[in-house]
């Protein structure tokens, strides 16, 4: 991917997300289709790593206003994503940050 595909999907995601506050993360896990207690941050990251999507999917349905593909497993979402190699840089991956909740391993 080239460098300026990479700084997009950063920049768009990051636009995307906000600041990080509480409504920020509740807006992420109603985009993915979560329902249910989503009372704090804790409670919102770990109900994303029950869900499998596309990072560059999620921010391009949102744009259209539609919610992004959900993958059953991590296994089709690495299938999904090496076939169409819309990977997102690990590199740019904060610690505690959204896309660390969202991010699986897919080698």
């Amino acid at each position: 991917m080239g460098k300026k595909k990479t700084r997009s999907i950063v920049q768009e995601f990051n636009d995307y997300f906000g600041t990080g506050t509480l409504d920020d993360w509740q807006r992420l896990c109603r985009d993915v289709g979560l329902e249910g207690d989503l009372s704090s941050i804790t409670k919102c990251r770990k109900a994303l790593r029950t869900v499998h999507v596309n990072i560059h999917d999620l921010v391009d349905a949102v744009k259209q206003g539609q919610r992004p593909r959900r993958f059953r497993n991590a296994q089709e979402l690495a299938e999904y994503t090496l076939r169409t190699r819309k990977i997102y840089p690990k590199r740019f991956v904060k610690e505690m940050g959204p896309v660390k909740a969202l991010l699986r391993n897919i080698l």
